[in-house]
């Protein structure tokens, strides 16, 4: 009897040992979650001010979490959690009225137990004030007091500033599994659907603008109608090749593979502008052409834009002629009869791009 007694004993506390390890693994709330793709968008805000008056091509600055990171109504990422970002290239304004542009990237967010999430596709980028049509005016009227109108160049652009709370779109650079924090309330869904949506880049305007290649992304370089420069056209160029042609009101899409890209534009010999943007897969950046006061005629620049004013200006736009095949290293007077390559599309556009 002792010895069956004992054998139970036995029995029990092996059974314990053995479910021991068991009972210690750590229980998840979540529902099994939580996968995060890559793509998955998320609300950010600046932590401090960013600015071309402070700001230097190439400086960190601070970032956090706008909303919860919400993954099949599961929180994987409070709000409030922080991260990091850079500055990708900031420029003083220029003389003539030029403005200033700013570039930011999004490089990652930071999870518990110091796990990075990384980031890309911020959306936020901002040129300063356009004072060219100011630089205009002055140069005019002070033809009478300076050869060629020398006062407009005096004019300067404006500054770009983003201020603490400034909100934006990024995205996850790779799929990751996070832990769950807990399910999502209403208010947080709610918060996420009205992001989301305000990410959607449909747009309203008379311009449809196709998702680019797979692995790929796409600038839409355009130039809104203005009386300024009637008659001056220019060449956005990368590396010395040009890309496409710039007449007053006209626009075209550039397809690029992920990475940093710098497209340069010029006038006059003495006046060339460049840009400098990140490009991740999947995304569609804007950027405005225009022309700031120059000593003979409209100094070309390229500012960093946004949708709402591609939206904004497209009811005046057309397809730009194409560039490919021309040797002219600057750019000139709209000519006045069409070429047969001027009337061709422009090359590495994207053929999806159409008037609605």
């Amino acid at each position: 009897m002792m010895r069956m007694g004992a054998m139970v004993v036995s029995a029990m506390a092996a059974l314990a040992l053995t479910a021991a390890p068991a009972m210690a693994r750590p229980v998840h709330r979540g529902g099994g979650c939580c996968r995060v793709p890559a793509g998955t968008v998320v609300q950010v805000e600046l932590a401090e001010q960013v600015g071309t008056k402070t700001r230097r091509s190439g400086d960190s600055f601070a970032l956090r979490l706008a909303q919860p990171l919400i993954v099949n109504g599961q929180v994987v990422l409070r709000a409030g959690a922080t991260g990091l970002g850079q500055v990708v290239e900031a420029t003083k304004p220029g003389i003539g009225g030029k403005p200033a542009k700013l570039v930011l990237a999004a490089r990652y967010l930071t999870a518990p137990r110091g796990v990075r999430v990384p980031l890309q596709g911020l959306q936020l980028s901002g040129g300063g004030h356009n004072n060219s049509m100011a630089a205009q005016a002055v140069g005019l009227t002070g033809i009478a007091f300076a050869p060629l109108g020398f006062v407009g160049l005096a004019v300067r652009g404006g500054d770009v500033t983003f201020a603490p709370g400034t909100l934006a779109t990024a995205k996850t650079a790779d799929d990751m599994v996070l832990p769950s924090r807990g399910r999502a309330t209403r208010a947080q869904l709610a918060a996420q659907a009205d992001y989301l949506r305000a990410d959607d880049q449909t747009g309203a305007g008379q311009i449809a603008i196709a998702e680019p290649p797979p692995g790929q992304g796409q600038i839409v370089f355009f130039r809104a109608k203005s009386l300024l420069g009637t008659g001056q056209w220019f060449r956005v160029r990368e590396n010395g090749q040009a890309l496409g042609k710039l007449s007053n009101g006209a626009y075209f899409v550039q397809t690029e593979p992920p990475g940093v890209h710098t497209f340069t534009a010029s006038e006059e010999p003495e006046f060339k502008d460049k840009l400098k943007l990140e490009v991740d897969p999947g995304e569609t950046y804007y950027v405005e052409g225009g022309l700031a006061k120059g000593v003979v005629i409209g100094a070309a620049f390229l500012s960093p834009s946004d949708r709402a004013s591609f939206d904004k200006a497209s009811k005046d736009l057309k397809l730009a002629s194409s560039a490919s095949g021309e040797a002219e290293t600057t750019a000139s007077s709209e000519p006045s009869t069409a070429t047969a390559a001027d009337s061709a599309a422009p090359a590495n556009t994207s053929a999806a791009a159409t008037q609605r």
